[in-house]
């Protein structure tokens, strides 16, 4: 292949030239297209790599397949331009993406057998049995503690049901739409998955191995509970109210209440969850515990080491009448009972037994010996679900490795200078937040919770959960750190409080929520929101599962053309074939056309008394035809009607452009970024392709570049500006300050803008020829004060002065002339 297409290179080279500068020119525009592809494809995995957009890991493989087709096409077309200089690019690439697909590869399921095991057989298997029927299996193995008997249906089971009904692709195709902060799309995608699951067959073999574990547990038509235990359930990260449990099912109604549990896995918050702490799909496979029925006259949960006793020198039991759910959900605020962490503890003074769900004293302290025991057993602090029957007989139904605050969250604190607004509220989580008040409506309308909400809610209902992220707190009438809601809101850092809410709180307030000390403050108030700026970081998990494939994909390496390295072996990741095809394929189309002329024209250099090395590509009456010869063009010759829009106000006489630059070391400047004072370089250039009405910049200005790309004609319908900025020479701070000005000024003119990093793309399109115009002049002398703006942005407020200010001289010189 490769002999093939250097012979059919030569002989266009030899007897065709014009025809192999159509095909290079061709093949340079589809470079161009893919380079504008794999450069949005770059962007967006950085979101995903860096932790600023949290979305499920199938989303990370679908865009880096999407970029390994762009940038293999890059290549392949710079190939096609030049096969005697590139031919060995596509190697390299292939080597590379290689490496890519083994980084990002996901583990494949296991569909295969035991589908059903036993409590006790659990213990030891907690990949298949899950989190949660793998602990209560170690329970069941400490000497003394009550455990009823039960049985688990396997993840292996969960994986072979997906198999079996053909869902695997129907799935992934959802997952990797999955953005955790985008809840109308999470909801929409993850009621098809639930559809999906409700729809399947449960395989025979599953089924019968269900029902005759069922009739071992039970007698009769005893009722059954039918639990969640998905694969990282319970563990180092709970998942507390993140899946759904079926209680009271009858035993012929497993099969429904199995599906529904596996459902339950891909419901909203859930899945908000998984991502949010850098699990994959296959991380929290499902399985399934099932256990008969316990007809409880009192239920709850103990800690072994209280979370809500300063220095956790104590074992607190919370207890509610009958079943525990309305505890763990956050709509019964249940009576609490303190014991010693003690061998044998013994109540608290005030501690009232058979109070309000608090079961005899006998059973209390019955509790607290198991808590003890159970952590003694498993080396950390435990919480523990429990129940007892109404005939006395007490049972521990779960356990797992408790959650405690953060370090150092619920220390003492020093006072502060603020007064409270309102103080004396149960501390359900801690940590600190500020932001405006929002009273929680319930159903569909919850959805509503804007970013950064201090939210108050009657209760603390689970349906919360899948918008924590947007809280900086939360204000709940009743509810407990008991709740799932809690739980879950200690490992994300976010203060809950529980007590009466007065009418001292108002839609809109913006105040701070204190979770350590149970107390709320009018305003911001900095002292107290600056111990808790620590917490609040993307989990560790997100980051470290593209450790691997950061270097691989987004990294560039390659940031000197004329650097040594700058080859095809020089590339170690897709974004270095990337900037390696662009570099080269602009190189090519600067030697594009032979002595005699023939073809396109011959790349003319710009004379111009800015500091800029530009050279220009007349693609068709781009130019005046008394232009055609020599190799150098002035301003006057240009007929391109964007190009000279836009050159108008780059070339703006009000702009102060310095011969010399003297606030770095700009020898390396130039060497290393090139574009500007770098006369002897056609590589480090600025270019254009031009016609009539078509128009294709880049500009270097050093460390960042500005991509316009427009046609400006009679026909509005097909009249349209795209627009690219980015990079800079500052800090990553400042250029983010000087993309929030050129963001203001184009918001301004009506371009649709995006952000990702230090990059902005704007957009408009279907104007007028003389509005086209208008803008390009504009945004070419937005181009001139803003290549060296972000060596000087300080804060956001001299952000907003800036934006004002070219607003009024743009506006000053429409009134002084037209373009």
């Amino acid at each position: 292949m490769h002999v093939k297409q250097l012979f059919k290179h030569w002989t266009y080279q030899v007897f065709a030239p014009g025809t192999l500068l159509r095909r290079k020119y061709e093949a340079f525009k589809s470079l161009l297209r893919h380079d504008a592809i794999a450069l949005e494809l770059i962007a967006d995995l950085e979101e995903l790599f860096y932790g600023e957009v949290l979305a499920d890991r199938q989303r990370a493989n679908w865009l880096a397949a999407r970029l390994a087709r762009s940038v293999k096409t890059m290549a392949g077309q710079l190939v096609e331009m030049n096969p005697t200089r590139y031919m060995a690019l596509p190697e390299y690439f292939r080597k590379i993406d290689f490496y890519v697909r083994m980084a990002l590869e996901l583990e494949q399921p296991e569909v295969g057998p035991p589908y059903i095991l036993s409590l006790e057989d659990a213990a030891a298997l907690p990949r298949m049995a899950g989190g949660k029927a793998a602990n209560l299996g170690r329970v069941l193995g400490v000497e003394g503690v009550p455990v009823p008997p039960g049985f688990v249906i396997t993840a292996n089971a969960f994986n072979y049901l997906v198999d079996y009904n053909e869902l695997s692709e129907e799935i992934d195709s959802r997952l990797r739409q999955m953005v955790a902060g985008d809840r109308d799309l999470l909801a929409g995608l993850t009621a098809e998955m639930q559809e999906l699951i409700m729809a399947a067959e449960v395989p025979e073999e599953i089924a019968r191995g269900i029902r005759f574990a069922v009739s071992e547990i039970i007698s009769g038509d005893d009722l059954i509970a039918v639990r969640s235990s998905a694969l990282a359930e319970d563990g180092e990260i709970s998942f507390a109210g993140q899946y759904a449990s079926e209680l009271n099912v009858r035993p012929n109604d497993v099969l429904e209440a199995y599906k529904r549990v596996l459902a339950g896995k891909y419901c909203p918050r859930a899945v908000s969850y998984r991502i949010s702490n850098g699990l994959t799909d296959a991380d929290t496979a499902m399985a399934v515990l099932v256990i008969p029925m316990v007809d409880a006259d009192n239920a709850g949960v103990v800690y072994s080491r209280d979370p809500d006793c300063h220095g956790h020198d104590a074992l607190g039991v919370y207890g509610v009448t009958g079943l525990g759910d309305g505890l763990v959900d956050g709509s019964v605020s249940p009576t609490k009972a303190t014991l010693s962490r003690d061998r044998n503890p013994v109540l608290a003074e005030d501690c009232v037994p058979d109070e309000g769900g608090l079961p005899s004293e006998a059973t209390l302290l019955e509790l607290g010996r198991l808590a003890m025991k159970l952590e003694e057993a498993f080396g950390c602090p435990q919480d523990i679900e429990w129940a007892e029957e109404v005939t006395g007989k007490l049972y521990v139904l779960q356990a797992r490795p408790l959650q405690l605050e953060r370090e150092g969250a619920a220390e003492e604190h020093a006072p502060v200078a603020a007064l409270p607004l309102a103080e004396g509220f149960e501390r359900a989580s801690a940590g600190v937040g500020c932001g405006e008040v929002y009273f929680a409506p319930s159903g569909p309308e919850i959805a509503r919770i804007p970013d950064g909400a201090v939210v108050v809610t009657p209760t603390l209902k689970p349906s919360l959960l899948a918008f924590i992220g947007n809280m900086s707190g939360v204000i709940a009438e009743t509810g407990s750190r008991a709740s799932h809601f809690a739980s879950v809101a200690r490992e994300s850092g976010v203060p809950v409080l529980v007590g009466k809410v007065d009418s001292r709180l108002e839609t809109g307030q913006l105040v701070t929520v204190d979770g350590s000390t149970g107390t709320i403050y009018s305003g911001c108030v900095e002292a107290i929101l600056t111990r808790g700026r620590q917490g609040n970081r993307v989990s560790e998990r997100v980051l470290q599962q593209y450790e691997k494939v950061v270097p691989l994909t987004v990294k560039l390496n390659l940031t000197d053309p004329q650097g040594e390295n700058f080859t095809p072996e020089g590339c170690r990741s897709m974004h270095d074939v990337v900037r390696f095809c662009h570099e080269k394929s602009v190189a090519e189309m600067f030697s594009l056309v032979d002595k005699k002329g023939r073809g396109m024209g011959s790349a003319k250099r710009l004379k111009t008394h800015l500091p800029l090395v530009m050279y220009l590509l007349d693609l068709g009456k781009g130019l005046f035809a008394n232009a055609a010869e020599g190799k150098l063009v002035e301003p006057a010759d240009i007929k391109s009607r964007p190009m000279w829009a836009l050159w108008y106000g780059l070339s703006d006489s009000r702009v102060n452009w310095p011969k010399t630059l003297t606030h770095m070391d700009w020898e390396e400047f130039d060497r290393m970024a090139g574009g500007i004072f770098s006369f002897d370089s056609k590589l480090l250039a600025s270019y254009g392709l031009i016609s009539e009405d078509y128009l294709h910049l880049m500009i270097r200005f050093g460390y960042h570049f500005s991509v316009v790309d427009t046609i400006c004609g009679s026909d509005d319908g097909a009249n349209y500006i795209n627009f690219r900025f980015k990079g800079g020479g500052a800090g990553f701070d400042q250029r983010l300050l000087r993309l929030e000005f050129i963001h203001g000024v184009l918001d301004r003119y009506g371009y649709e803008t995006t952000t990702r990093g230090d990059m902005i793309d704007a957009r408009i399109s279907r104007i007028g020829e003389n509005e086209t115009r208008r803008l390009l002049a504009r945004l070419g002398y937005l181009m001139a004060v803003t290549r060296l703006m972000d060596m000087r942005m300080e804060d956001e407020a001299q952000v907003a002065a800036e934006v004002e200010r070219f607003l009024v001289d743009a506006e000053r010189k429409d009134d002084e002339t037209a373009v």
